[in-house]
């Protein structure tokens, strides 16, 4: 389970930068299992007819309706689909930023929210060895199939949000959400939506398959885990090419030196460093733009 949510290999995944309530729990109670066991005492379970509540949320229209929302409300100057191309050190302590269309703009201070592997690039000059540990940061590739179904073709209830496949079965895919389940509003009444992922340090071996390929894979696979033998109604395959990073052991220690090489008023915040979540990365952007103004203050009082 704890290596499926990031898609990662359980025998390199750190422990520490994924999952630090396990090892406290286990540090306080003497182990894992006996910190959960507590844990459930803490939160007692809710009483009968009360209405239960699920703890997976996501936006009705998609996680693109964020964008969409934040767009109109930023203020300055707004350049989509460009590209940086080269980032420098100007003169009096800025930085000069070449665009792919050339234009050339100058700044005071820089946020890097690219993939680790691209601010790599565009840190070589500014820092080489922060630079030569982003590219330590390893990425897989990972995907998804979609699949809508008519509910009376299935078989048997699902009365879960899905199930995750353990490693030892060497399957072609990772897990399985039925997201009409999982979240409201992804099904008509009398449907099914469910999605399954694959890929990742997994079963990278699926991403080399094509479509059809991949197709018929997955339903091969519902028909024996579900018995779902109906044909959906429809499918939708997705593939993202070094999407996502892994936290390997010594995860946090590489992001403490990465920004420890940075130059002042350079900072660099997204998935690759302090989680791979939505509800991570806003954080860490919240936190990331407090340090920039509480930098500039401090310039501010110094001059």
């Amino acid at each position: 389970l704890m290596s499926g949510i990031y898609n990662a290999d359980a025998d390199k995944q750190s422990i520490m930068a994924t999952f630090p309530r396990f090892r406290a729990l286990e540090k306080e109670h003497g182990s894992l299992t006996k910190g959960m066991l507590a844990s459930r005492r803490n939160h007692p379970a809710p009483k009968p007819g009360t209405r239960k509540t699920s703890v997976f949320m996501s936006l009705n229209q998609g996680t693109n309706a964020l964008i969409d929302a934040l767009v109109p409300k930023l203020t300055g100057e707004l350049w989509l689909n460009t590209q940086v191309i080269d980032i420098h050190s100007g003169v009096e302590g800025k930085y000069a930023i070449t665009l792919d269309d050339g234009k050339r703009l100058i700044a005071d201070a820089i946020i890097i929210a690219t993939p680790a592997y691209v601010t790599a690039d565009l840190v070589q000059k500014l820092a080489p060895d922060a630079a030569e540990i982003l590219r330590q940061i390893r990425y897989v590739s990972t995907g998804t199939i979609s699949l809508a179904f008519k509910e009376a073709d299935i078989p048997q209830p699902l009365n879960g949000f899905g199930l995750v496949v353990p490693s030892s079965e060497n399957k072609p895919f990772n897990a399985i959400t039925i997201s009409s389940t999982k979240f409201d509003n992804r099904a008509p009444e009398g449907y099914v939506l469910m999605r399954a992922f694959f890929g990742g340090s997994r079963s990278p071996q699926s991403m080399q398959l094509d479509d059809a390929e991949l197709y018929d894979t997955i339903r091969a696979e519902l028909r024996t885990i579900l018995g779902i033998e109906a044909e959906p109604l429809f499918h939708r395959i997705y593939r993202w090419w070094n999407a996502n990073p892994q936290y390997d052991i010594g995860h946090l220690e590489r992001v403490a030196a990465i920004e420890a090489d940075l130059p002042d008023s350079v900072y660099v915040t997204g998935s690759p460093y302090r989680g791979v979540g939505m509800p991570d990365c806003v954080h860490q952007s919240q936190q990331t733009v407090e340090k920039l103004l509480a930098n500039i203050l401090e310039r501010q009082v110094s001059q």
